[in-house]
Formats: structure tokens, C-alpha cells, sequence
């Protein structure tokens, strides 16, 4: 295994210091250059909804928010607590635990090669959201990446879109039911050493295909695109046909960051992939306390469009659900 270049199936390591370089013991500096968070999404019919434990070593929180397709209802709930052991974060995105815990909060990625267990519990009444999903990867190939994020920073990040997922998720008194047939499970699991600012537009979507040559024919489809992040020679632009990933090129996107509930283009430079998104719902937010700050817009919605794989078979997308995002860090 090549450590400096990407690699798809198993994560095969005990852990991702050889690959990053972090933890750094005994280095106080280490605590604010050190980032890790773990994201898992679903997307159904009916139902958006995701989920992250964040350790920024000076800071770790939580999020979770769930988009009911049908009455077109966000419940998200976000909580911060400084670095006081509420946070598990194991150093292997195949077989370790992420989990925050907190007064009232719960929020918990885990599992091993075989299945991972996505658990929720937060909130009351109305505003209540709880979830217990699986997330079955079956003959699914993830893909990790080992990034030079430049300025000596190194980087580790494994990517998923379109593994199975079967469970329920409760949006306040509304319990929503997961079918494996038509429910995907996105995965973003990163390590690393970033850069004092940051700024990325994200992509992440999966649902069924069909193929333009017949008409008939189709496959699961997921995929990954980012822009602005990690341009230093590697992307982790990713696109999955039943389960199987292949490489996908430098992406533009096409949006009004002040009306961002209008449609986006998101288009290959190779004209390989040609999306139009169309925002259902949102979430967003603009924090800045000066040292720290975030600001980001992330719809949920479907993706329309054509998509062109390395071997020339054009799928359609209809109905494919997934997220958008912009998002500005100084961290």
C-alpha cells in the first residue's frame, strides 16, 4: 500500500498517524492544528437527515438535522462544549467509534467492516430527533485519501456515497422508516493538519441511475466532488456505480450564494458530469468570535443530469438526493 496515493476497499492500518503525522504528544501547538470530524447522511424519499461528531482539539461539538421531504420540515439541533472528554474520536475510519456525548445529547458513529451503526437521540417534543440506522456497505468500496494539504499540513480523509442504509429516524412525533431498496447512506470520515483559513464547496448525493443507451438499464449511483480544498494534487472527487468507485475530474459550480435556495450547476471540467441541483430545504449559519469563525450554507435537495463514467456509459439522474454546501472556516 502506497501511503502518498489513494486507495479504495479496506482501510487496512491500525490507525491514521503514519498517514497525518498526529497526534503530535506533548506538543501544545498540536491542540490547534489538529482537526477530525465525522459526518454520516441519509438520503430516501422522504427523508434527509445527518449527522457529525467534530474534534477540533480546542473545541468539540455535535450536529444532527433531519429534513422531512414530505411537509418540508427541518429539525436540526448543533451543541459546543470544549475539549472536557464528552468526545471519542478513534484514529481508523473503518472499525473506530466517533461518539458525543453531552446533557440531553447523543450522537454516535460506529460499527465495524461489516456494518455501521449511526445512533441519535436528542432534543424534546416537537424538536425532538432520534435515530438508529444501519448502514450495510455489502460489496461497497469506499475510498480514502491521503492529502498534502501544502506548508508541511498533511491530511487523511475516507469518502462514501450510496451504501445501503435501513432503520427509522423520529422528527418529533413523525417516525420515518428506511427501506434498504431506496435509502443511501453517505460517509465522511477526515484527520488532519488544515490551514488557518479554509474555504471548500462540497457535493455529496446517491440514488439510481438509468443508462442513456437503453433506457432501461440502471444502477446505484453515489458520488463526492469538492472544490477548494484539496487542489495540491490530489482530488477526492469520487464517482460510484454499484458500489465501485472510479476518479472524477476538477469540478465548477454555478450558484447565488445570497439566494442559495435557487437551483446550482455543478459541471466537470471534462464535461463528464453535468448536474442542476434543486434545494428542498437548508440549513446555515455565521458564527464569528474572532479567533474562531464558520460560516456555511448547506441545501438538501435532488440532483438532475448526466453523468459519463471512464468506460463511456452515460447514466441519467432523476431523483438523486443529496446535499450542497459553502463553507468558510478560520480555525
Amino acid at each position: 500500500m502506497n501511503l502518498r496515493r489513494p486507495w479504495s476497499g479496506s482501510f487496512g492500518l491500525a490507525d491514521t498517524t503514519s498517514i497525518t503525522g498526529l497526534p503530535l504528544p506533548g506538543r501544545l501547538k498540536n491542540a490547534f492544528r489538529e482537526k477530525r470530524w465525522c459526518y454520516a447522511g441519509i438520503v430516501s424519499p422522504d427523508l434527509f437527515f445527518g449527522a457529525a461528531v467534530v474534534h477540533l482539539g480546542y473545541i468539540t461539538s455535535a450536529f444532527c438535522f433531519g429534513f422531512d421531504r414530505t411537509e418540508g420540515r427541518m429539525v436540526e439541533h448543533d451543541v459546543v462544549r470544549p475539549p472536557l472528554g464528552q468526545v471519542r474520536y478513534d484514529l481508523n475510519p473503518e472499525t473506530g467509534t466517533c461518539r458525543f456525548k453531552a446533557p440531553g445529547s447523543r450522537v454516535e458513529i460506529s460499527g465495524d467492516k461489516e456494518n455501521r451503526n449511526l445512533v441519535v437521540c436528542t432534543g424534546s417534543g416537537k424538536k425532538s430527533l432520534a435515530a438508529d440506522i444501519d448502514i450495510m456497505p455489502g460489496d461497497f468500496s469506499p475510498m480514502h485519501f491521503p492529502m498534502d494539504m501544502g506548508e508541511g499540513k498533511k491530511a487523511f480523509t475516507t469518502k462514501a456515497a450510496g451504501m445501503k442504509a435501513a432503520g427509522s429516524v423520529r422528527l418529533g412525533d413523525r417516525q420515518i422508516l428506511l427501506d434498504p431498496e431506496n435509502s443511501y447512506a453517505l460517509f465522511d470520515w477526515t484527520h488532519g493538519a488544515y490551514h488557518r483559513q479554509t474555504f471548500w464547496n462540497w457535493t455529496c448525493g446517491a440514488g439510481s441511475g438509468r443508462e442513456k443507451a437503453d433506457g432501461g438499464t440502471t444502477a446505484a449511483i453515489g458520488f463526492n466532488f469538492s472544490r477548494g480544498v484539496y487542489e495540491n494534487g490530489t482530488l477526492e472527487n469520487t464517482l460510484w456505480v454499484d458500489g465501485q468507485p472510479e476518479p472524477a475530474g476538477a469540478m465548477t459550480y454555478d450558484y447565488d450564494a445570497k439566494n442559495p435556495l435557487e437551483p446550482w450547476e455543478i459541471v466537470s471540467k471534462d464535461k463528464k458530469i453535468s448536474l442542476r441541483f434543486f434545494p428542498e430545504g437548508m440549513r446555515s449559519a455565521n458564527d464569528n468570535f474572532g479567533i474562531v469563525a464558520s460560516r456555511f450554507i448547506q441545501p438538501c435537495g435532488r440532483f438532475e443530469g448526466e453523468i459519463t463514467t471512464l468506460s463511456g456509459r452515460t447514466f441519467v439522474l432523476e431523483e438523486t438526493g443529496g446535499v450542497v454546501e459553502e463553507h468558510f472556516a478560520r480555525w
